[in-house]
Parts: structure tokens; sequence; C-alpha cells
């Protein structure tokens, strides 16, 4: 892998992705000034839960970079309602960023950020995490949704 390919990369080529559709080809306009100032709430709750679920990373020790073997399983804060709060903050920031642009093709950049995320990130760190931490992190997967 590209280490230099993290997923808050990706996320800044989904909103740039996102703003050149918006600019280019914005499709129908879903949601018309001032009510495109709600995506601001989904974008900043978006940012302050990956901004959380980093800092649990980082109090247990284990490695924020996605190339990097899991050292610790992390099962509070924002991972009793999701297993991957710091992808679905940048998912959310997205969100955000799509409502604010009010049109409809920027969609299509958090659709394509939230299936590379999925596919490149998740699966294989899903079999790490089964793989070190067995029947535990199982029962966890069981309980806890991907997404939301």
């Amino acid at each position: 892998m590209i280490r230099y390919l993290v997923p808050p990369v990706w996320c800044a080529l989904a909103g740039l992705l996102m703003i050149g559709l918006n600019r280019f080809i914005p499709g129908p306009v879903l949601l018309p000034t001032p009510w495109n100032w709600v995506g601001v709430l989904p974008a900043l709750a978006g940012f302050g839960s990956a901004l959380w679920a980093a800092r649990l990373f980082r109090q247990t020790g284990t490695p924020l970079e996605p190339w990097q073997q899991p050292t610790a399983f992390v099962n509070r804060g924002p991972y009793r309602f999701t297993r991957n709060p710091m992808y679905l903050g940048l998912a959310l920031s997205l969100l955000g960023l799509a409502l604010w642009l009010g049109t409809a093709t920027p969609w299509l950049g958090l659709a394509v950020f939230v299936w590379i995320i999925t596919r490149t990130f998740i699966r294989r760190e899903e079999r790490w995490l089964e793989e070190r931490f067995g029947d535990a992190y199982r029962r966890y997967k069981a309980r806890v949704r991907r997404w939301i």
C-alpha cells in the first residue's frame, strides 16, 4: 500500500471531487441556501468523532497508521456504536460537505470514499483484529455495526 494514501488523504480527494462536481456538473439543487448550512452539523460531528477515536488509539498505544497491525482492542467511547468511528467521522464530514454544496452530484464523492475505505482499509483491518483478538473481536463485531 502507498503509505501517503491514508484515509484522511482519501477524504480530502473525495472532498475535492465533490467540489469539482458541484462546480462543473452540479445536477439539480437538493438543498438551497440558507438550508444548505445544515451541513455544518454533520461535518463538525464527524470531525469530533474522528478526533475522539484517534485520541483513544493514542491513549491505548495502538497505531493510527492503517498499514500497521493493531496492538490493542479499543471498544469504548465511540467504538460502542460503530466499529470505525474515525472512518465514519470522515464520511460524516463529507456528508456535511455534500449538504453544504446543496446539489446532487457531490454525493458521488461520498459514495466513492465509503467504497474505497471499506475495500482498501476496513476489510484488512477487520481480518487483522480477528487474527489478533479472536473471539473477543468476533463477539464485538456481532454486536457493533461496521458503519452505524
